[in-house]
């Protein structure tokens, strides 16, 4: 089973309005629900460039990995270059052998993982 960590902004930014909060929330969970039908095993994890990646690391190190998929609203935002980096560098630190992927939505994520994995 191919193990997914997928890393993106919290949930409720203040730049953000509650109600499109929550809609992005309901999709995670869709979307999580997806990927387990689909034999993946996806966690979603938060995490910001205020708040860092000590979590992520924790992460990485304590559990076997094959991808971390950084989520859409990093990956879009050019403010967010450096933490994109930052999300890069721990995965490269603390699990060598995954696979970093950006999903921009170009393609959904099972496709996205379906070629990064030759499925």
């Amino acid at each position: 089973m191919i193990s997914v960590v997928h890393i993106g902004l919290p949930l409720a930014p203040p730049w953000v309005p509650a109600e499109e909060c929550e809609k992005i929330a309901s999709r995670l969970r869709g979307l999580r629900q997806k990927m387990e039908g689909a034999g993946y095993r996806y966690e979603v994890m938060h995490a910001s460039p205020e708040g860092g990646l000590a979590e992520l690391r924790r992460r990485l190190q304590s559990e076997p990995c094959d991808a971390v998929l950084i989520g859409g609203g990093v990956v879009a935002d050019e403010k967010l270059a450096v933490f994109k980096q930052q999300i890069i560098e721990v995965t490269k630190d603390e699990a060598p052998g995954a696979k970093v992927l950006e999903f921009d939505h170009a393609v959904d994520v099972q496709t996205l993982l379906e070629l990064a994995f030759s499925i």
